[in-house]
């Protein structure tokens, strides 16, 4: 069974909802939401249209007269939460993996990030409009997914020398971007545990004309190398089966 046939989608759900659901954090971005640039008045007003959104949606229930009486001195009601919309907020709080993916290309930006809780991944892919949308995938389908997720679809093997970037550089050389034109994809990968480990970060350029491994050079420089296909995809497998085994294994 393909990844793609095994995932599931759960709901979209913006920046502010997000905030409403599952307070704040520091592993997904959120493009439109930002707690710490807003003042209170503004921050209350966008709360409170993302809550009515939720409420006419169907994601959350208005309290109930009994739990109003409950929340008396409380500084907020407890929502009641569409059940799957609660269990994917709950599956991403406890991931004990995330596997996050900056993505890049000549038109857009967006971000993945897989969130992985035992035999289950929460897929999670951030858009530059602030929308998240949610899938549920198992965990066997991880590496498939993450690959698909940071590699060209059309990727082909890399060729050439190794290439140094100047520290700080975050384009392509002149080799590589001629040799992907328009159909380079950036990707730096991050795989990461709530164990507080320093996170494998694995950067990637990626398209029909090859394959290129971003690594760190001298003086804080970046190297490119030019890599197979295989090469990159078992990198990517590798490193994500090593981190879910310490945390799960």
């Amino acid at each position: 069974m393909s990844s793609e046939a095994s995932t599931v989608f759960v709901e979209v759900l913006t920046d502010e909802e997000l905030a409403i659901l599952a307070g704040p954090g520091d592993t997904v971005v959120s493009p439109f939401w930002s707690a710490d640039d807003q003042d209170a008045e503004t921050r209350d007003v966008v709360l409170r249209t993302a809550y009515r959104g939720l409420l006419a949606r169907g994601i959350v229930d208005p309290p109930t007269p009994q739990a109003r009486v409950e929340a008396l001195g409380e500084p907020a009601v407890e929502l009641q939460v569409r059940g799957d919309v609660q269990a994917l907020v709950t599956l991403r709080l406890g991931a004990r993996v995330v596997v996050a993916i900056a993505r890049t290309t000549a038109l857009t930006q967006d971000f993945w990030y897989a969130h992985v809780v035992e035999d289950v991944v929460l897929v999670e892919e951030v858009g530059s409009d602030g929308m998240h949308r949610f899938a549920l995938a198992p965990v066997d389908t991880l590496t498939d997914l993450v690959v698909g997720a940071a590699v060209h679809p059309e990727t082909r093997d890399g060729s050439g020398e190794p290439v140094e970037l100047p520290a700080g550089s975050t384009e392509p050389s002149i080799e590589v971007a001629e040799a992907l034109g328009a159909a380079l994809v950036r990707a730096d990968v991050v795989v990461r545990t709530v164990a507080g480990e320093h996170p494998q970060l694995i950067g990637l350029f990626t398209g029909p004309g090859g394959a290129w491994v971003l690594s760190e050079g001298t003086e804080g420089a970046v190297v490119v190398r030019p890599s197979t296909r295989a090469a990159v995809e078992a990198e990517l497998g590798d490193a994500v089966r090593a981190v879910v085994a310490r945390a799960y294994g």
